[in-house]
């Protein structure tokens, strides 16, 4: 329960800063290419992976009963409403708020954040709102990139490895798979992002100098955790405001 009063007083003070004024332009784009264009190598082979077996498991099971047809219709709407956007989230949001957890508790471990306050600078507006918003614009386009990437290794599964009719596999997609569909994605991409960030930070920054480098390893680990599960329950709670 303390943990919990502490984020949420973080929480309040770093939406305050982030949404006082826009950052710095420099620290804005330095922190968005780190989030964004650092993790798409890892997104895309994993993602890859997750469209092939996508169309491999659900088609050995569409097949007992003759309805190989659908599996466009599975793998679009089963995909981009949950699958892709999910693991963008939990895999870049690992790597992402590792990285944000580790740099924040080093700082604050070797007294830089002191030496900001001691300077009259805002260490949430300086340190903490740039990374929120870095994460915020670029987990979506992350979930965007995902679903296209996701689709077309379902489609190449499906077409060039099991046989599918590809104009069949298209035609249920395109049915089935509306732009709303991926806005929802997207959405989800923009709240994972912020609440990433936002547990990324909160575990850096509380991190203790008597911590010493464990205390790092520590708010690193503690963000990658409580990142992904929060990550899956909200995914739930959307997923059932919108489809339940």
């Amino acid at each position: 329960m303390k943990m919990l009063g502490e984020f949420l007083r973080f929480a309040w003070r770093a939406a305050g800063a982030q949404f006082a004024g826009f950052p710095p332009m420099g620290a804005l784009l330095q922190q968005t290419y780190q989030a964004g264009v650092g993790s798409v190598a890892l997104l895309t082979m994993l993602i890859v992976f997750a469209g092939l077996n996508l169309s491999v498991q659900s088609y050995s099971t569409f097949e007992r009963f003759g309805g190989q047809d659908f599996l466009g219709m599975f793998a679009g709407i089963g995909g981009v409403r949950e699958l892709y956007p999910v693991m963008a989230a939990v895999v870049c949001g690992a790597r992402i708020g590792a990285n944000l957890a580790a740099a924040l508790a080093n700082m604050k471990i070797s007294e830089q954040v002191e030496a900001l306050e001691v300077m009259s600078v805002d260490p949430m507006r300086h340190l903490v709102a740039p990374r929120l918003w870095a994460v915020t614009l670029a987990l979506p386009i992350l979930c965007g990139y995902a679903n296209v990437v996701g689709i077309a290794a379902s489609y190449a599964g499906a077409v060039w490895q099991l046989g599918l009719d590809g104009g069949t596999f298209r035609s249920q997609l395109t049915e089935y798979v509306h732009l709303s569909d991926l806005a929802v994605g997207m959405f989800k991409g923009l709240i994972f992002g912020w609440l990433v960030a936002l547990i990324a930070t909160f575990h850096g920054y509380r991190a203790a100098k008597k911590e010493g480098a464990e205390g790092v390893g520590v708010a690193t680990n503690r963000a990658i955790v409580h990142g992904a599960v929060m990550c899956i329950l909200l995914n739930l709670a959307i997923s059932w405001l919108l489809y339940g």
